[in-house]
């Protein structure tokens, strides 16, 4: 099933004024010039489907694939990692004196290894806080980074709450994308750091000339980063952008159909575990309220057929790996260019050039194998 809403008002041709203090043009070219600068950094690839775009009859489908980011494999190398270089340079200018800091962090995976990678590259210590939910792969991976895991007993809100509370210990950042008091800058460059991917796909010619984008939701702070900075950077010429989630944590499709930020009191479950969310990150919403063309809302089965199909090689493509949540985009494309009512709805034709963003590549193994096998 695939669940689709519009936006309600008119879309803008150019970057708000008054979202210049969330996501400033001078911050993104900052987190640019920083991350450009790490060993290992590329920008990751333009994967071309063109058998599935003759079985969905558009003219292209791009995948823009973080799997090959840095040893992270996902989008989340580049907006917590930049935002913990930023907290240690204002926090302990010093150097030669952060050895005793420590980066604290809630995850169900992704986040996490990208805290703990961070705070190898700076050379402090991580304690990553993991809900009791969380496979043991991805335990495995941020432990194999050099930090310290606690189990929390119950959901991810119960880890973030053991992380904050760590907060109190002398010599700790805490990294995440929801701002706190005293704190707030560390969720501002988390935005800034994942608005260099948006910078990287208008540099790429097929890219700025894709006529659809669509991300993951989650709590919408990576479709926010990127599409607005798409916006900043293209303007009128942008691309129509989708966001995608699983339909019964669909809390970025409720928010655009309300007009305002909604609540989940009961986000539920879902095969994409990473876009599980009670309500949309507060720098996020203002900036979707704006970027935001439609929303989609898939179920699980939507996304376990093409995560399966895409891993076979089904269309006659060369065969793509992509873990359970990144699945999101590239199902939410593949649902909207095969259903009639939803291609009319968001204007794709034989023309169209869709282009999705894979948050990440197969980050736990296992569960990608039993995700195969699975009956």
């Amino acid at each position: 099933m695939i669940v689709t809403t519009l936006r309600g008002t008119p879309r803008p041709n150019s970057w708000p004024a008054a979202l210049g203090g969330i996501l400033p043009d001078g911050a993104v070219a900052a987190a640019r010039a920083t991350i450009s600068s790490w060993d290992g950094y590329r920008p990751t690839p333009l994967l071309a489907l063109p058998q599935l775009a003759r079985r969905l009859g558009v003219a292209a489908v791009q995948l823009k694939h973080e799997g090959a980011r840095f040893e992270v494999g996902s989008f989340k190398a580049l907006g917590p990692s930049y935002a913990l270089e930023r907290a240690l340079a204002r926090a302990e200018p010093d150097r030669g004196r952060r050895a005793d800091w420590t980066a604290i962090a809630a995850t169900s995976g992704n986040h996490g290894r990208a805290v703990a990678w961070a705070a190898r590259r700076s050379g402090i210590r991580a304690r990553i806080y993991m809900p009791a939910h969380a496979s043991p792969g991805r335990e495995a991976a941020i432990r194999a980074l050099g930090a310290d895991v606690e189990r929390v007993a119950g959901s991810f809100d119960d880890a973030l709450a053991a992380a904050l509370a760590a907060a109190a210990l002398p010599r700790t950042i805490v990294v995440a994308d929801v701002p706190r008091p005293g704190a707030a800058a560390i969720a501002q460059d988390t935005l800034a750091g994942y608005a260099v991917l948006g910078d990287e796909i208008a540099d790429d010619p097929a890219g700025a000339h894709a006529s659809h984008l669509f991300v993951a939701a989650g709590n919408g702070s990576l479709a926010a980063a990127t599409a607005g900075r798409i916006l900043q950077r293209l303007g009128r010429e942008r691309p129509l952008v989708v966001s995608v989630e699983p339909t019964g944590s669909d809390v970025v499709r409720r928010s655009l159909a309300a007009g305002a930020a909604q609540a989940l009191a009961d986000p539920g479950h879902s095969l994409m575990d990473g876009l599980v969310v009670g309500a949309p990150a507060p720098l996020a919403w203002p900036i979707l309220a704006v970027v935001l063309d439609a929303a989609l809302a898939i179920d699980d089965d939507v996304a376990l057929t093409t995560l399966r199909a895409l891993a076979a090689g089904r269309d006659g493509d060369e065969p793509v790996e992509i873990g359970e949540t990144g699945i999101a985009a590239i199902a939410g494309l593949a649902a909207a260019g095969a259903d009639e009512a939803t291609r009319a709805a968001l204007g794709i034709d034989m023309s169209s050039r869709l282009l999705a963003i894979v948050c990440e590549g197969v980050t736990d193994r296992a569960v990608f194998d039993r995700l195969l096998a699975a009956d």
